[in-house]
């Protein structure tokens, strides 16, 4: 059952990332879609938030915790677009943080 729940967590940290990508790339590209790409994370962010809350999984590990906490962060200080260099290495930071939760899932699964 642990396993599973590590395993459904590490789903959704690679749903989040790809989110992320996508939208880093619509960015470089100034792709026409990139405001509904930014939505999409948001969207999803927010729906991650209120799915954790409800049934207070970030109490059940401490990686749950810092997803959660990853999460609390962007509602907080959401993703929003500077010059294309600065969204970028912004972007890229925020995936980098959220990577390194997904490296603590790693050797769980």
């Amino acid at each position: 059952m642990y396993n599973l729940e590590f395993h459904h967590l590490e789903q959704h940290i690679s749903k989040l990332l790809n989110l992320l990508e996508i939208y880093k790339f619509a960015i470089v590209t100034n792709h026409k879609k990139k405001n509904d790409f930014k939505q999409n994370i948001h969207d999803y962010i927010d729906k991650e938030y209120t799915a954790l809350k409800s049934v207070s999984k970030h109490h059940t590990s401490l990686i749950h915790y810092n997803y959660f906490k990853f999460l609390s962060d962007q509602i907080e200080q959401p993703i929003d677009e500077l010059t294309i260099g600065n969204t970028t290495k912004y972007i890229s930071d925020i995936q980098q943080r959220l990577f390194r939760i997904h490296q603590l899932l790693t050797p769980l699964l």
